[in-house]
């Protein structure tokens, strides 16, 4: 009876294994892509699914270009340009139209707070409104003011509108920025415009070719934003395609990017939307969808491209993304296979949403368990450190919140935690560091004082008397000589040969392992990076290209300027030269390690005291060696300089050319395989 009994126990359980597999299945298989976050130095990391599809609506539109989700109403207004109108999805019920013997090419549509619906229409170039039943209230096109620009075309491709009535319009080609306009479509001004930027290979070139060549090549004009929507607050936030710094912009009622954060951001985005909690959602032409917190954080990053299977989720070409209120819901728009796919949140992204509202309030105690639950699940997520790190802080359990503000990568909170767990140690150890001090004082007094008496440490002078007379560590040592003594010390180096090319050599990798130790050997606030994630060699490199470069380039201006320096003079000049920095350097980034934010002008003028004795000492060296005047030595020094960016000029050149005649060849030689 007992076996039959613990037998049927057995069976049941096989079967809710069975029936929990089955059930767990569908709902890890229905994202057919990845979902990411950001994690440590930026990276993107693999996440649970925040957002899973959840069905495609499939609507007679022919490459819908924008979306609308009007809250009050739950209705989806979708600009349809192939077929010249707006079209209004309700759950449940027929779709509606709008505009059909009106518009042109609609290409964005906007619901205002008095129920008006704004749309912007690429093919009669107006902004045309409708009431909610679809009948035509006004439209006005291009702006007469003069301000607007007589060149200026008016092409507008997506609008929006505030809650006093103001319109802000993308108009294709408005190197300006956004059009703001009245209600009576009277122009008010630009706001929002981008910038240009200039790569170095552009800057090469600018200086190189000639005018015609500048102007075929040359665009130096800033890209119009892509796309605006408002938040609840009335602020203007746009994405921009082809860019990617500053590619999404919050602004502020001047103008002004208020985002403060460097999450990585595509730079073909298409479209934008923010839900009622400030946070931010962008799509790309491939699909990846990103969502970001009110700062600029990377919260999710989904979707993509799906060009074989009609998945859902997964894009042909995305147009157009909006998003209900409460960020549950989010419709994104394929204008290739003409459908919207629907994707609704998980409790994973419930959660994060959750945590990321009760973090902009202040509330770091009261969501600490939600990012401890969040951080099981998923310990790369950035975001919950920095949330757990300020509700450590808060509770003043200092080094908890030091651990979790490095996690975050937040170095003002890490130095605020820093400078309380300091001022701590301090406040308990005052009076050993006062006596410890003293008796170091005292101690060295007591010790001098046997010395000119009894000679106790007389074993320790031979030792270093003997050590000093090794010609090699003399050679070295003569570089305390040149921090002193300058003048005095090019004259030795050139007549006495009190410094050699092996010397200098000691010291030159000397300088190239400090430059790898000052890596590891800087405090956390004051390190450019991760030291683990970090490529020495490239480090390395930066520091001993250019010396040489120096080298050679001083002595070859030298011998046509009347220069008395030998290539080796120079070479060990220049090594010597830096003797402030290859001293001083090292003992400044351990102090960094016991100093905060608030000190950190003392690492900084260090640093840059120490910089610069040595280029005040390489200046000496150069007009002590050549025997110049102080004109000769500017004159020099200037060639110099000169000399080392043209010879980079050339190598880059030379290496740019060499890539192209790679590919040039590469091209044949497939061609060649194609043809066989």
């Amino acid at each position: 009876m007992k076996k039959k009994t613990v037998g049927r126990w057995v069976l049941l359980v096989v079967i809710a294994c069975f029936l929990l597999v089955q059930i767990s299945a569908p709902a890890m298989a229905a994202a057919p892509y990845q979902t990411g976050t950001e994690g440590p130095g930026g990276m993107i990391v693999g996440t649970q699914t925040a957002y899973e599809p959840d069905g495609m609506i499939r609507l007679d539109v022919n490459q819908p270009a924008d979306l609308f989700h009007d809250e009050p109403t739950g209705k989806l207004y979708i600009a349809d340009p192939g077929n010249a109108r707006i079209v209004v999805y309700e759950e449940n019920n027929a779709p509606q139209t709008i505009g059909e013997d009106v518009l042109s090419n609609p290409s964005g549509v906007y619901v205002a707070a008095d129920r008006l619906v704004y749309v912007a229409d690429y093919g009669l170039k107006q902004i045309v409104v409708f009431d909610e039943q679809g009948k035509l209230v006004k439209q006005f096109g291009r702006p007469e003011e003069p301000i607007y620009g007589e060149k200026n075309d008016f092409a507008p491709k997506k609008v929006a509108v505030d809650k006093r009535g103001n319109i802000y319009v993308i108009s294709e080609g408005s190197i300006n920025g956004v059009v703001q306009l009245n209600n009576e479509g009277q122009f008010l001004g630009y706001v929002g415009a981008n910038r240009t930027s200039l790569s170095m290979k552009m800057l090469i070139q600018r200086f190189i070719f000639t005018e015609g060549q500048k102007a075929q090549l040359f665009k130096s004009t800033p890209p119009s934003p892509t796309s605006i929507v408002l938040d609840y607050q009335g602020l203007l936030y746009t994405v921009t395609n082809g860019i990617s710094s500053d590619g999404i912009k919050k602004l502020n009622i001047v103008g002004d990017n208020i985002l403060s954060s460097n999450s990585w951001t595509s730079d073909s985005m298409v479209d934008i939307d923010v839900d009622a909690g400030g946070n931010i959602y962008t799509v790309d032409v491939n699909g990846l969808i990103c969502v970001y917190d009110s700062f600029g954080n990377l919260l999710f990053m989904f979707g993509g491209g799906d060009d074989k299977y009609e998945r859902q989720g997964l894009f042909k070409s995305a147009s157009a993304i909006d998003v209900t209120d409460s960020g549950r819901t989010l419709y994104v728009a394929d204008k290739e296979r003409n459908v919207i796919n629907r994707y609704s949140i998980t409790p994973f992204g419930t959660k994060v949403y959750e945590g990321v509202d009760q973090y902009k309030q202040g509330l770091y105690v009261q969501s600490e368990d939600i990012w401890k639950e969040i951080l099981k699940m998923n310990s790369y997520f950035i975001l919950s450190y920095n949330s757990l790190a300020e509700s450590y802080f808060k509770q003043n359990q200092n080094g908890k919140a030091l651990e979790s503000f490095r996690m975050a990568e937040d170095k003002e909170g890490y130095s605020d935690a820093f400078w309380k767990i300091r001022n701590d140690w301090l406040q308990q150890n005052i009076n050993v560091v006062v006596y410890t001090v003293f008796a170091i004082i005292v101690a060295s007094y007591v010790i001098r004082t046997l010395h000119r008496r009894y000679r106790v440490l007389q074993p320790f002078v031979r030792l270093r008397n003997r050590l000093a007379e090794i010609k090699l560590v003399k050679e070295i040592g003569f570089m305390f000589y040149f921090l002193k003594h300058p003048i005095d010390a090019v004259q030795e180096l050139k007549e006495r040969k009190r410094a050699t090319v092996r010397s200098a050599t000691v010291l030159y990798v000397w300088l190239l392992l400090l430059q790898v130790i000052l890596v590891y050997a800087k405090g956390y606030l004051f390190a450019s990076g991760d030291p683990d994630q970090m490529d020495l060699l490239p480090i390395m490199l930066t520091t001993a290209v250019p010396l040489l470069f120096w080298v050679v380039m001083n002595y070859m201006v030298s011998t046509i300027s009347d220069g008395e320096g030998k290539l080796s003079e120079v070479y060990i000049g220049t090594v010597y030269a830096l003797s402030p920095y290859l001293i001083f350097a090292l003992p400044i980034a351990l102090i960094s390690n016991v100093l905060t934010y608030n000190e950190k002008f003392v690492y900084d003028y260090s640093m840059m005291l120490i910089q610069g004795w040595s280029l005040l000492l390489v200046c000496i060296m150069v007009k002590e060696l050549h025997d110049y005047t102080f004109r000769q030595t500017v004159r020099n020094l200037f060639l110099t300089v000169f000399g080392i960016v043209l010879a980079a000029l050339v190598i880059f050149l030379l290496v740019l050319l060499f890539n192209q005649e790679v590919e040039f060849i590469q091209t044949i030689i497939q061609e060649m395989r194609n043809r066989a």
